[in-house]
């Protein structure tokens, strides 16, 4: 479980190399290049995100080194808006991404057993097996509300936890329709009308409108991590 970064990394002077030129003007720096980096006693890795090594230097009395280098060395992710050209620094999103994943696996799987009792034979036995099935899924679903619990708390703060805010609130929502179709689907199979089975085919329609959303909103941030480990900072 990785940290909050620790408030020292605002004390470094992290700038991006930056390079410019005007059409009539170009200006020429002196600086102090093979400058060595170390956290912990340890050299930090001065490679961009493409592999490709980059140095630091000392100009005018500040020290410059690649953002990348020095989030990496406290086990952290950049990530940059490219519409207003800011640079964040977070904590290990690998553990954000587990999380996602496992939501969608979850609501995957709760949409399967859903579809199932819709084709599925309307009998007592259907019925039951479907019930253990969502008995098994329902020990998934409490781990990983045990789990949002946890990155809430103190002992387990992740700073990319906000960026899941929305994907959960979505995904309680499908898990909720599905629930709630699961049991309509029981009511039916002990009471087999026109009534029950069109209340059920209703919940049907909306866990399908539900686990598109959910789906759609942990898509968005596997989409936006991939576009933060692509840059090279």
């Amino acid at each position: 479980m990785k940290k909050r970064i620790p408030a020292i990394i605002l004390m470094f002077a992290l700038f991006l190399t930056t390079s410019y030129a005007a059409n009539t003007y170009r200006k020429t720096i002196a600086v102090t290049s093979g400058v060595n980096v170390e956290f912990n006693n340890e050299a930090i890795d001065m490679t961009d995100a493409n592999g490709k090594a980059v140095e630091a230097f000392i100009y005018n009395g500040t020290t410059y080194v690649p953002i990348r280098a020095v989030s990496n060395a406290f086990g952290a992710d950049i990530g940059y808006d490219r519409n207003t050209q800011t640079i964040s620094i977070y904590d290990d999103f690998s553990e954000v991404c587990a999380v996602a994943h496992e939501m969608s696996s979850i609501l995957s799987d709760y949409y399967s057993i859903v579809l199932m009792e819709l084709t599925g034979v309307a009998n007592e036995n259907a019925a039951n097996s479907m019930k253990d099935a969502v008995a098994e899924l329902d020990t998934r679903i409490d781990n990983m509300y045990d789990t949002f619990i946890y990155l809430n708390s103190e002992d387990g703060s992740n700073t990319n936890f906000n960026l899941l805010s929305e994907p959960i609130n979505k995904y309680h929502t499908a898990i909720m329709s599905c629930l709630t179709a699961t049991q309509s689907y029981e009511t039916f199979v002990g009471n087999q009308n026109s009534y029950n089975a069109n209340k059920f085919i209703d919940n049907f329609h909306v866990v399908v409108d539900d686990y598109a959303a959910a789906q759609t909103a942990i898509s968005d941030v596997f989409e936006e991590y991939s576009l933060w480990r692509d840059l090279g900072f």
